[in-house]
């Protein structure tokens, strides 16, 4: 897959620049446009054809040249689908010509031909989430296969989610729910993603839920009920700490949060006491105090873990080596194992 530069294309920000990035060591050839193949690979929806092709025959002629891959020899539309149906609808019209259209090629290989063939998608369309989540995956399945095949050669360090979260302009986290969504979702589930009544967030964290579990939602999404992240994973979480509690455990209410975030103080407040038995009240109740903030701190992490992002599991990763650095120079050996 010799001459494709994807950190040059990362590094362009509007779609012209992105476009000459691409295709400038193309060649310029013009072809009668029936000679060239539709792959069927292109998935989004083109609207608003005949208008375009109102405005080709006022131009005299289209303008903005189609962008092809030769592929074994044949020629397959890489970008410009909609062009190419407004010229469509014009020969077909009986406007013969318009039947020879201005391209651009270049020889490349299957995976290579994708990869063009994504770009042209990501920097001239505005779709929805679920368009989205396909093109994220199409983007997750040519760069790894070019990875696999040695023409592309991501930096030390780099995931091949970030690389699509940088050339779909979002965040790695979005790229991974768009992932979960699509790889576990129920049908009842992205069908609901897909009609845009249900966003993102609440997709993603249903898409953890059991299959009937999900297809509930989803069915609820499709009467109208506007359903948020932040209820499923309430629902989640109640789930974890129903799964977690002892089975001799009646209570008959279910505690609020406020109630589980006193409870635990208590009890970390308890363990602490236990670690100072022979502690006066006097002496130790500021560093009772402190080492109890501390614990109740971690108690609640464990709680809403799966709500850190990137970000924030990084800062606790950092923090964690300082904690450890700081109990080796200070020789803290008698405040108990941390591990």
């Amino acid at each position: 897959m010799a001459g494709f530069d994807i950190t040059k294309i990362l590094n362009k920000q509007t779609t012209a620049q992105t476009e000459n990035a691409v295709t400038e060591d193309f060649e310029e050839i013009k072809l009668d446009y029936g000679k060239i193949m539709i792959t069927g690979k292109n998935k989004y929806s083109m609207n608003d054809i005949e208008d375009l092709a109102a405005g080709i025959e006022m131009a005299g002629g289209l303008l903005d040249p189609l962008i092809l891959g030769r592929v074994n020899g044949e020629y397959k539309l890489a970008g410009g689908h909609r062009r190419y149906a407004a010229v469509d609808l014009l020969v077909k019209d009986g406007k013969e010509e318009y039947r020879e259209v201005p391209c651009k090629y270049k020889d490349m290989t299957e995976t290579e031909f994708r990869l063009y063939m994504l770009i042209g998608n990501t920097f001239n369309r505005h779709y929805t989430d679920y368009d989205k989540m396909i093109e994220a995956e199409e983007w997750k399945e040519v760069l790894t296969q070019a990875k696999e095949e040695g023409s592309f050669l991501p930096e030390k360090g780099v995931r091949v989610r970030d690389y699509i979260a940088k050339i779909m302009k979002t965040s790695a986290a979005v790229v991974g729910d768009w992932n979960r969504i699509n790889n576990n979702g129920t049908d009842a589930l992205k069908e609901q993603f897909e009609a845009g009544t249900i966003g993102v967030t609440a997709a993603a964290a249903a898409s953890s839920l059991s299959e009937e579990e999900q297809n509930d939602i989803a069915e609820r999404a499709a009467a109208g009920e506007d359903i948020k992240g932040t209820e499923i994973k309430e629902m989640i979480e109640r789930k974890k700490a129903a799964a977690a509690a002892p089975e001799e455990d009646t209570e008959p209410e279910e505690a609020t949060g406020e109630q589980e975030e006193k409870t635990e103080e208590e009890h970390t407040k308890a363990t602490l006491a236990q670690m100072q038995p022979s502690a006066s009240d006097t002496d130790t109740t500021e560093e009772e105090k402190e080492n109890a903030r501390r614990l109740h701190a971690l108690k609640m992490l464990e709680k809403y873990y799966i709500y850190l992002n990137e970000d924030d599991l990084r800062c606790l990763e950092a923090m964690l080596q300082d904690c450890k650095r700081r109990k080796m120079e200070y020789g803290a050996l008698d405040c108990g194992s941390t591990i």
